[in-house]
């Protein structure tokens, strides 16, 4: 019994670290990210719409009911800075920019550059460049 429960604390550490690689998954992160970005834009126009934030209790409830998606946003971010180089700084300001569209305050006008952005996204996805030069930036796996 003391074997195992020592075997439980050694190993735990190791077990729950194991999916701490990204909220959003594995694969190309600018595949992800435009996931991620279209999901927390569509997400963000309903906040806006659905809370009046000039009201503190409606603030809260808001905060309560969606703290959650400031976790993704964050974690949006964090995975628009494994995109390589010269796209990477748009992408990250864009992840700010969705960060920005969900929180629990300001107006809907923090929503509208998105879509021109994930239109920007969408693009890089298509064209080849793009592709190759996040193919090489991808450590290899031997």
């Amino acid at each position: 019994m003391k074997l195992k429960l020592f075997a439980l604390l050694l190993f735990f550490p190791l077990w729950a670290q194991a999916g701490a690689v990204s909220q959003l998954g594995t694969g190309d992160p600018l595949r992800l990210v435009y996931v991620e970005m279209q999901y927390l834009y569509q997400t963000g126009i309903q906040i806006k719409q659905q809370y009046d934030f000039s009201d503190p209790l409606q603030q809260l409830q808001c905060q309560r009911q969606h703290g959650y998606i400031l976790t993704r946003a964050s974690s949006l971010v964090g995975t628009a800075g494994q995109i390589p180089e010269p796209h990477r700084d748009r992408v990250i300001d864009a992840g700010w920019q969705a960060f920005a569209c969900v929180r629990c305050g300001g107006d809907i006008s923090q929503c509208e550059k998105l879509p021109e952005e994930m239109d920007f996204i969408k693009e890089l996805l298509t064209s080849p460049q793009a592709t190759q030069a996040i193919e090489d930036a991808s450590p290899s796996v031997d």
